[in-house]
This record gives C-alpha cells, structure tokens and sequence, in this order.
C-alpha cells in the first residue's frame, strides 16, 4: 500500500528548495579553478571521480521524496544546458538554486508568485540582451587556449590539449575524447564529416554509457525517402552479412517491418548495423543527403534521379573508415571520397551561398552544408595512471572541449562570471522603482552573483567580498581567482552561448518551481 504525502505553501517550497540547496552545494564544490572533484562510492564497482553538474546528480538521491523533487528539477535543468550547450551545467544550478531562495523570501514578503513569476520572466530578457551586448568573436590558440584550461577546471595541460585540437580542425569540425592507451595523450586529425541526427532506435546501440555504436568500415546506403520493406535490399544485405562488413542505413525514415528486422538481426546474429533518420527536411534533405554520397564516395538512391533500392549496386553504396552514432548526432570519418568530387562540390555551395544575397535562411542551410565538407575529426584520446584518473580527465576535456565549441560558434563575454554582475546591474536600471521591481532586483542579485562567489569561496578567498568590489567597478573588470586580484576583463572570457543557456534555463526552473504551492508524494506504508 502507498500513502500520499501533501505539503502546502510555505512548507512545499520549502522542501523543494532545501533538495536544490543539497544538490546546489555538491557541485558549486567543484566550481572554479580550486574547485575540487567529488568521489563516489559504489558497492559493485571502483568509485567515480566526478565533477560536473550532470553527471553528478544523476548520482544523488535522497530519503526525502519532497526534497528529491528538487533535485530532480535541478537535474532536469542540468541535462536541458549540457544538450544546449554540452558545459555550464555547475553554473546553472548554483543560480537556480539562489534565483529560488531570494524568489521565496519575497513570496513571503507579500508578492503573488504569479506577478513574481512574470515580472522575472520579463527581466530576465533584458539580462540576456546585456549579456549579449558584450559578446565577442573568438579565434586563434591563444585565445582558446585559456578557454578551454578555464573549462577544464584549470587544467591547463588538457585546456592546450582540447585547444590544439580544436584548432587543427578548425570552427566547422568535430573533437571527439575517448580513453586512452597507457599514460600518454594522442590526438588523431581525420578527414569526415558530422550531422545532427542520430540513431532511429536504441536497439542499434553498443554502448550503453555513451549511448553510442561505432561500425568500423561500413558500407553506407543513402536513400532518399521512407524505408518500410527490406525486400528490395535483402540481396545487398545477404552480401554485406558474408563478408562479415558493417552497414549503415541512412534515410527519410526507417520503420515498420524494416527496423524490426534490422534489430531482430543486430541482437540474434550479432550483424554489425545501424539506420540513421537523414539531415535536413523537405528540399533540403536531398541536397544533404547527396553530400553524404560525395563525400563517402557513394550514390544516393531518389526516384528522381532514376535511381530505386531495387537497382541498388555494391558500388553505389558510401565507405568510410569509421562511423559512429549517438542518440543526437552522427560523425563519419575517413570517407572514400573522390578528392576532385569534393572540391567541386565545395565550389558549387560557396556559388550557391553568393547567390542567396537575400535569403538568410537558404544562405545558412547552404553554410552548414560547406561546414561538413571542410571540417575535420579530431580525436583525442587520453591516457593517465589509474581507471578513476583517466575518467576524470575525459570529463574535464569534454567539457573543455564543449566551451572551445560554443565559443566559435557564438562568441565570448569578457570577465568571466564577472559579466554576470555586469549584465545585472546594467539591466537594473530598467527596472520599475516600486515594491516589486526592488524586489526582482534582489532575486535577479542574488542568482547572478553566486557563480563567482562560490567559485571565491572555493579558493578559500570571501566570496561576498569578491563579488561586492566588482559589484561596484566598472564593465571592464574582473576577478583573477589564481592570482586572488582584481583584473581588466579581457584577462578572462566566457563562451556567450554557456552563459546564455545557464541563465536562461536556471530562470526557468527557478520561476516555474516558485509557482508550486503544494507538493504530493508517495511514502511507501
């Protein structure tokens, strides 16, 4: 039998917010270049050496069923900022967590948390268009380097690492990190290509803690359009399945009787394959899915071009050296490409980019099209002296790696998490000066202001301190935690994009948990 726990007003709120204050405490400790990792225990296997705020509390659970509901908000907005953006997940619970605090004292101060709730909501986009306003382009190592070290939790072997790689690959490619052999670190710059669909079912997966299979020398079918019957192909498939090679399915869609048996064969007969849903939508699908037949040395199946799955031909199907499938993206690399077919294809794209003088959304469809025919694959793997020191260090250069990404795609905001405070106090001056617009200003305060306390508070410095003499400079300082003084902000950066999606998703959990006056749980009886 279950009983129901109900808690109203004061005492939900309350209980929610003491499980984000749990949850914001554990991984505001590893914020900041002090910030330390946190070790987790398991019965079955060697502990986790963890940092990061997903990965973290995807490790908590606690007693208290209300309290647990405020960790799985935090845990919710954490996974939602690493799909944005793959870093700033720490960064955002620490400002969830504060944004609630100071929204329920001024519940308590008499405020309708439905007015509070719009009013923050409204303010937050006048924070974000500050924040905006002091983004900068990035490029060039020295400037990732620092970046990518920041990310890395101030490991600067790994930040010169995740730059180099970067780097080398240029703003269009891909790093990928994996484990390494032994204690060394290698980096490994292929040609390839990537884009962001992934597997159609997870089925097709190896490995489970990635969510992930990698086919090593598939052969690959590109068909433009819905594939139901495996009948057409079953001759190709009977050939692949001889000799012994991977094979990988990439279309509109594949369902039906058609995927059951791709599963079907995958988990009984161990055959090595995959279908990926194809890039792009309406017209645009064909044209991508045609630079994946160039640039794999292969065909693409379309009725329009004559051509039907009946037809199909080993030669006309793509080689790559390797390829590999996660939930949300798909990365080839090595194609089988005829170089000059290349060329002509990247010709034929910048043409068709000058030509669309008017047209943003035709010229940006056409640029993420030349962006996978140009970028690379960089993989690094990395290496150290234990199973637990290796982990941790891949975690570190993902995120690393994640933060280098965001800031070539969207730019960098000087000072750090200084900017933060800056982007407040520029955006407090539009608000009303009545009961409710101080009020919001203090919330607003209070979340924007704890990413570089706590990470002050890390290197044993007075957070409130900190934050306070930056709260009172200019637009153009900043703090310098390793050196504990005070810096001009272009001595440190934040990629705008990790910024951007940890504010605007800590509002949004912070505010939609302030509208919740009653909490229902089950206790087992």
């Amino acid at each position: 039998m279950t009983a129901k726990r109900i808690r109203w007003g004061a005492c939900a709120g309350e209980a929610l917010a003491r499980g984000a204050d749990v949850a914001a405490d554990l991984v505001g400790a590893t914020l900041g270049p002090a910030g330390r990792s946190v070790l987790v225990g398991r019965s079955f296997a060697a502990p986790l050496m963890l940092r990061g705020g997903h990965t973290l509390l995807q490790q908590l659970e606690l007693e208290d069923a209300d309290q647990q509901m405020g960790v799985q908000a935090m845990r919710e907005l954490a996974w939602r900022t690493s799909e944005e953006v793959g870093d700033g997940t720490s960064t955002a619970i620490v400002m969830a967590r504060a944004l609630l605090r100071a929204g329920l004292r001024a519940v308590s101060a008499g405020i309708a948390p439905a007015d509070l709730q719009d009013a923050i909501d409204a303010h937050a986009k006048v924070v974000l268009r500050e924040l905006a306003s002091a983004g900068r382009p990035v490029s060039g190592r020295d400037q990732l380097v620092p970046l990518a070290t920041q990310a890395a939790g101030g490991d600067t072997a790994i930040g010169a690492l995740v730059a180099d790689a970067h780097e080398q690959v240029g703003p269009h490619g891909v790093v990928q990190v994996q484990e390494g052999r032994g204690s060394t670190d290698e980096i490994e710059i292929v040609p390839g290509l990537h884009f962001d669909q992934g597997w159609i079912s997870p089925h097709f997966v190896d490995d489970p803690k990635t969510q992930s299979v990698e086919i090593d020398d598939p052969l690959i079918i590109m068909h433009l359009g819905v594939l139901n019957d495996l009948g057409p192909i079953v001759p190709m498939l009977e050939m692949v399945a001889k000799a012994h090679r991977g094979l990988v399915l990439i279309a509109e869609n594949v369902g039906g009787e058609a995927l059951a048996t791709l599963v079907v064969n995958k988990q009984r007969a161990g055959f090595k394959v995959a279908a990926v849903k194809a890039p792009g939508a309406g017209a645009w699908r064909a044209l991508m899915l045609d630079d994946i037949a160039v640039a794999t040395g292969g065909a693409m199946v379309a009725e329009h071009l004559g051509t039907r799955l009946e037809h199909l031909r080993p030669q006309m199907a793509g080689r790559a050296a390797r390829i590999r499938i996660t939930r949300s993206g798909t990365i080839i690399t090595g194609g089988r490409a005829d170089p000059a077919a290349i060329d002509l294809r990247r010709r034929e794209i910048r043409d068709a980019i000058a030509r669309e003088k008017h047209l943003s959304f035709d010229r940006d469809q056409h640029r993420k099209r030349l962006a996978r025919l140009e970028g690379g694959i960089a993989t690094l793997r990395l290496g150290g002296s234990s199973a637990i020191e290796i982990a941790d260090r891949q975690k570190r250069a993902q995120s690393a790696s994640a933060a280098v990404q965001a800031a070539q795609e969207g730019g960098v905001v000087p000072g750090g998490s200084a900017a933060l405070i800056h982007a407040g106090r520029r955006a407090r001056a539009v608000l009303p000066d009545d009961f409710l617009g101080r009020l919001v200003g203090q919330v607003f305060e209070a979340g924007l202001h704890a990413p570089l306390r706590i990470i002050a508070d890390n290197a044993g410095l007075d957070g409130r301190m900190v934050v306070h003499r930056l709260a009172a400079g200019g637009d153009d300082t900043a703090f310098d935690v390793l050196g504990q003084n005070t810096v001009g902000s272009d001595f440190l950066g934040d990629p705008l994009p990790v910024l951007n999606a940890a504010l605007s998703n800590a509002v949004s959990t912070a505010s939609r948990l302030l509208g919740a006056s009653v909490t229902i749980t089950s206790d087992a009886a």
